[in-house]
């Protein structure tokens, strides 16, 4: 990775991001995915490869005034990543997807008019969200099976499996998350290199929101 600058595009973000993301293994990932939520490892991810290859001027700072990821210039925001993760039946599901204080859809709102106010308060930011969704297959495992390797949601992943809601892969979910957040601003979407943990095959997908 070269030195980067923090009024990244949205393709240059993406491709930022997805290389420091690939920089784990993707067994590795596969782990960090069927374990549980890995937003936090995600964010520390790339704000690693942020640290690597900041400019003499800037600052990578984790958790600055309640935002998950900044980019400080001579120590003003010029860059600010919101990260979020979910399952793909998170986002296949109508009542999880938009509907209540719980749903992605306020998750992202909340973080949208967090950032807005930061801007409002500190001049022009490049603004962005990320969000992982992500898919353990654990059809036509037993029960033991799955408790013996401690898969996280694995109620959940069974359900949407069983129902056909989410695809084996996270289609269903990765097609609706995609129909809500393109009313918010440009999207950009991409599968993660995933592979197996243990015996349970793994699927994941990382998108990044730039507001309008």
């Amino acid at each position: 990775m070269n030195e980067f600058d923090p009024r990244f595009t949205p393709d240059q973000l993406m491709r930022f991001c997805l290389d420091a993301i690939h920089e784990i293994r993707p067994d590795d990932l596969a782990y960090l995915f069927a374990t549980g939520k890995s937003e936090l490892e995600i964010r520390n991810q790339i704000a690693m490869a942020m640290h690597r290859n900041r400019g003499n001027n800037h600052v990578i700072a984790r958790e600055w005034k309640r935002h998950d990821l900044a980019v400080l210039e001579n120590g003003d925001p010029k860059l600010i990543i919101e990260g979020k993760s979910w399952i793909h039946a998170d986002a296949a599901n109508p009542k999880k997807l938009t509907k209540g204080k719980d749903s992605i859809q306020s998750g992202m709102l909340r973080d949208l008019k967090k950032i807005k106010a930061t801007a409002k308060r500190f001049g022009s930011i490049n603004e962005y969200l990320t969000i992982t969704i992500f898919t353990v297959d654990v059809s036509n495992k037993t029960k033991a099976e799955i408790d013996a390797a401690h898969i996280k949601y694995a109620r959940s992943h069974k359900k949407a499996l069983g129902s056909k809601s989410s695809g084996i892969d996270g289609s269903v979910g990765r097609g609706a998350l995609t129909e809500m957040l393109v009313n918010y601003g440009i999207v950009k979407r991409e599968p993660l290199n995933v592979s197996n943990y243990l015996n349970f095959r793994v699927f994941a997908d990382f998108f990044l929101l730039k507001p309008f």
